[in-house]
């Protein structure tokens, strides 16, 4: 009977230094794209329904355009933050040595990101209150089912 000879080989892996970044980069983006979509739809619907209903009162519609204006500030936090974190990665990879700068930036595009999704949700909330029948309003009374 021979002896039955056993190999091991270890399989070594190269993985692309960049792909991780690429992926980080790919999440990153969308998230904020998310954000700024958010933003801006709602402004368009606010938009919409703002010429839908042409006898609104100037009260209410200063309410819908501060809610507009701060849906517009909200899409821009979540461009600063894409912005920002470009940067970030940017020097990552082509300025190795300036290691210092990388939480900062990073703290800063998340801050930027966060900043956007308060202002989407501030701004449903203005819009809650501006379509809300005011108390002091008198309401046009619906007819009574037979």
């Amino acid at each position: 009977m021979s002896p039955v000879e056993v190999k091991k080989e270890v399989d070594i892996i190269s993985i692309d230094p960049l792909f991780l970044e690429r992926q980080r980069s790919r999440y990153a983006s969308r998230a904020i794209a998310y954000v700024v979509w958010l933003n801006g739809l709602a402004a368009i619907g606010l938009l919409i329904s703002l010429a839908a209903r042409a006898g609104f009162p100037a009260d209410a519609a200063k309410r819908f355009a501060d809610a507009m204006f701060v849906f517009g500030v909200g899409s821009v936090a979540g461009l600063a933050s894409a912005f920002v974190a470009y940067v970030g990665r940017t020097l990552r990879l082509e300025r190795p040595a300036l290691v210092g700068w990388r939480r900062p930036l990073r703290w800063v595009a998340i801050i930027a990101a966060i900043i956007g999704a308060f202002c989407f949700l501030t701004g449903v909330n203005m819009v809650r209150h501006a379509a809300a029948p005011s108390a002091g309003t008198p309401q046009a009374e619906s007819p009574a089912a037979p």
